[in-house]
């Protein structure tokens, strides 16, 4: 007679099973908080810890650069999404320097009726909403202007992925252009909080001018030499325009991906000064990361990228900050919070945690997450995969999961939903548009002619 076999099960070490106990605890606890109001430094409390952090809608008046209705529509969809707090796709401060062709424009010319309307369009559902305020530095297209861009330094800049370059070499920035710019940053958050927005969101991430003033491409010699001075001043005038009562955040990076400087001693440097000055009193730090030069800020899967980790990647960096600071401003996690778990675990280290993508495809993500619901989830179809005795990676597009996304913000301000989108209308249409040639702001004469140009050029190549 056989005799049955035993099977040893080996039991897990009691560390492990601590371990695990401790997750699931504090995912539990973090659930728990996502619908629990914040009390910010300023005196105003978010009604939750979500918030649907900056895009780039490209919905101004190509003209104009002043808000539209179609702007305004899309707001109302995200106020009554059940976010706490919405930041809107980044203002320019000057009209010269704009990101893309059809940004919206905060400055002496700016329409702002236009402005409130589109105020009390995305405050209507009860959040709190910031203005994201940027000037793009060296990152400004020739679509955008011709004009030679201004940074902080000449050094060029070369977007990632494949395709020509569409940006000019820029001219450093002289002492007077930036005294002009810092008073520029004043003036737009004026007008924010004028026309009814809560306070602005400083953008000093992902490359843009107040990035290049603190990263590597900081060269100068002079007084802003110095890689915090522009946002210090920047967030001192934004507070001087402002009041005591208004919300005052800051976007910082993580890291760049360059490897020139230590990210964490940056980061923490940046933010330790910003909260210790009076006359800044910041109420808010976003935490992201990337600029559009490393390729990794919104312009592909952080997959393609090497070093980028997972999803949550700039987690670690929150964490450090709560370990080594003792920051009175409220911090937020920004990239890889896709879904509620995700929510859930950027809310095991920082106070808030920052969507985009999610929002981009059901504006009412925040409250089906708090509600226990499942959420729209969309994701751009993969483009140009190599062969596998080619590596198998993906020839990336500057832009195009950008872009697929902004299609869908279009889209939602027309009152539709999201749905599956083919990247070509992107590559054949948007990006040329954005980057190259957009002729709504040519003069009228110009368009026809350039468009009869290349009829001939083709008719005589054929």
């Amino acid at each position: 007679m056989r005799l049955p076999q035993l099977v040893c099960v080996q039991k897990a070490p009691e560390s492990l099973i601590a371990l695990r106990t401790e997750k699931r605890r504090r995912r539990a606890a973090a659930l728990r908080i996502m619908d629990q109001p914040l009390a910010l430094r300023c005196g105003r409390t978010l009604n939750n810890r979500l918030c649907k952090v900056a895009t780039s809608e490209h919905l101004g008046d190509a003209r104009s650069n002043d808000a539209t209705p179609s702007l305004t529509a899309l707001y109302g969809r995200w106020a009554a999404g059940g976010w706490g707090l919405v930041i809107t796709g980044n203002v320019m401060v000057d009209r010269r320097a704009l990101e893309a062709p059809r940004n919206v424009v905060f400055d002496g010319a700016t329409d702002t009726k236009q402005v409130s309307h589109w105020a009390r369009a995305a405050k209507s559902g009860g959040a709190l909403v910031l203005v994201q305020l940027s000037h793009p530095g060296r990152q400004s297209p020739v679509a955008a202007s011709w004009r030679r861009p201004r940074s902080c330094s000449s050094q060029s800049f070369r977007l990632g992925g494949v395709g020509p370059q569409l940006h000019r070499t820029p001219v450093t920035m002289t002492t007077q252009e930036v005294d002009d710019l810092i008073k520029a940053f004043g003036r737009a958050a004026r007008i924010a909080v004028r026309s009814g927005f809560d306070g602005v969101q400083v953008h000093a991430a992902h490359g843009y001018l107040l990035s290049q003033f603190l990263g590597a491409s900081n060269d100068r010699n002079d007084a802003y030499g110095s890689r915090t001075r522009v946002l210090v001043d920047v967030c001192r005038a934004c507070r001087a325009a402002m009041g005591p009562n208004q919300i005052l955040s800051v976007k910082v990076n993580a890291s760049d991906f360059d490897g020139a400087h230590d990210d964490a001693a940056r980061l923490r440097t940046v933010l330790e000064i910003l909260d210790d000055d009076p006359l800044v009193r910041l109420d808010l730090a976003e935490v992201s990361g990337g600029t559009y030069e490393a390729g990794v800020a919104c312009l592909g899967a952080s997959a393609d990228f090497p070093g980028t980790g997972p999803r949550l990647k700039f987690a670690p960096h929150v964490s450090e900050l709560r370990r080594s600071t003792s920051l009175k401003a409220a911090l937020m996690l920004a990239g890889g919070v896709s879904d509620r778990a995700s929510a859930s675990e950027a809310l095991q280290v920082a106070d808030v945690a920052g969507v985009a993508r999610a929002a981009c495809v059901d504006p009412a993500c925040a409250s089906k997450w708090l509600h226990d619901q499942n959420a729209v989830t969309l994701k751009p179809p993969k483009f140009g995969e190599m062969p596998s005795w080619l590596g198998g990676r993906r020839v990336w597009v500057p832009g195009l999961n950008y872009g697929w996304h902004q299609r869908q913000l279009h889209r939602l301000a027309q009152g539709r939903d999201a749905i599956v989108l083919s990247h070509w209308p992107f590559l054949l249409v948007d990006l040329p548009r954005a980057l190259l040639f957009e002729p709504a702001r040519w003069p009228p004469w110009r368009a026809p002619a350039v468009l009869a140009a290349l009829y001939v050029v083709c008719k005589i190549c054929s």
